[in-house]
Formats: C-alpha cells, structure tokens, sequence
C-alpha cells in the first residue's frame, strides 16, 4: 500500500514539535556549555535538560559541534534581527548605538547562558569554532564600524578606532552578562548596601557612557546629553 501523504492539520503540528525540540536543544545546551565548556558537555546530558532523545541532537544538527555552532550563529542572527527591528540608517549615529545596546541586551537577557558559553570560548582560542562562525561574528564588528563611522561623518562622536570601540562596547556587555550569578552572590555579601544591578539599568548605563564618550566636543551629541541629564 503506498504511504499517504499527511494531512495539512497534522503538517503544523509535526512543525512545531520539531521546532520545539531545537529549542529544548538551544536551551539546554547553552546553559551546559556555560556551565561546563564544549568539551566537558556530553550530549547524553544535553539531550537529558532539554527532556528530548539524544538521537535529535544528531537529527537536527549532526552532532554535538554541529549544535554548538548552530547555537553561536542562532544568537547572533537573532540579535541582527532585533536590532534591524529597532534601528534603520535615517537614524543618528548615537541613538543606533542605544538601540545595538538595547538589542544585545534583549537577547543576552532572553539566552544568558550565551555570554558565559562565549567566555569560555574566548578563553579556549576560539578552538571550537570554525571560519563560517567566525565570519558570522565578525558581522557585529560590521554594526559597530558602521555606526562609529557614521557619526564621524555627522560630526557627532569624535574620530575613534572602530575595533577598539567594538571590542570595548561587546566586552563590557559579554562581562556584565556572563557574571551574573557570581555577582549577585558577591554583592548578597554586603546588602543592604548594595544591591545586584539590573540588566536594564546596565543597558542604560552603557549606552549613555558610550554615547557620551564619544561625542565630538560641541556636535550634536554632546547636546543630545546635556539634554538628558536635565531631564527629571
């Protein structure tokens, strides 16, 4: 007898069991691989935190690297997304800044296993990613080249290094976010004196200390500053 066709009402659903279980997958394994690096992650333990059969992490992306470098690529796709979704080029230099904050901010908040599981990439040379990945990450590179060189053309951030504003910019970001646990458990030590910043207020604050930091002596940004510090 030849196989029929499923039906469009089971199509969705088969959709979104799949889709579903990809994200079980991202879920869980970026919060082991922050936790315990790439090669201290198994996949059995994978497969077990996000409640699916461990054969899906072979079905779906090939293999534990295969998930690793989905994860890396996923994220970063979906903060290109958020940020095309808050910013276009008709804005100033210094409010698509705020909005590249704000969007690393959002995703990092919705994934926080990720700074972390970048940390230790970082630490590890990058050993575990290949060039595809690589290219990938340089795009955030591009985002901030491309605002950094805008507002030098409008006159508003003073001539900077773009690199070093980069890496200056995602590092900051990366360490607040990979560090939260340790710092709320530091900081418990001497509450009620101080208590654990939030992720919104950072975002705020990093994206007025870089805004600030380079505006151009008397451009509109500078301005723009001045302006916000009298709101109330």
């Amino acid at each position: 007898m030849a196989a029929t066709n499923p039906s469009p009402a089971t199509r969705p659903r088969a959709h979104h069991d799949a889709a579903a279980t990809r994200e079980a997958l991202f879920e869980a394994a970026t919060e082991l691989f922050a936790e315990r690096g790439f090669d201290g992650t198994k996949v059995e333990a994978i497969a077990r935190r996000a409640g699916v059969n461990k054969a899906m992490i072979s079905y779906h992306f090939g293999g534990k690297r295969g998930l690793y470098a989905a994860i890396v690529e996923a994220t970063i796709e979906a903060f290109r997304e958020r940020f095309a979704a808050v910013a276009d080029e008709s804005q100033p230099a210094a409010e698509r800044l705020r909005r590249f904050v704000e969007a690393f901010g959002e995703v990092a908040t919705r994934r926080p296993g990720f700074p972390a599981m970048m940390v230790r990439e970082a630490v590890s040379g990058g050993r575990n990613l290949d060039q595809s990945v690589f290219r990938r990450m340089l795009q955030l590179f591009s985002l901030v080249r491309g605002i950094v060189e805008q507002g030098v053309r409008e006159g508003s951030f003073r001539p900077v290094d773009p690199l070093l504003t980069h890496l200056s910019l995602i590092g900051s970001l990366v360490f607040f976010f990979s560090t939260m646990a340790v710092r709320e458990r530091l900081l418990a030590v001497i509450q009620p004196l101080v208590e654990a910043p939030d992720p919104v207020s950072y975002v705020q604050h990093i994206q007025e200390l870089f805004v600030g930091g380079l505006a151009a002596p008397g451009g509109d940004c500078a301005d723009a500053e001045t302006d916000s510090a009298r709101r109330p």
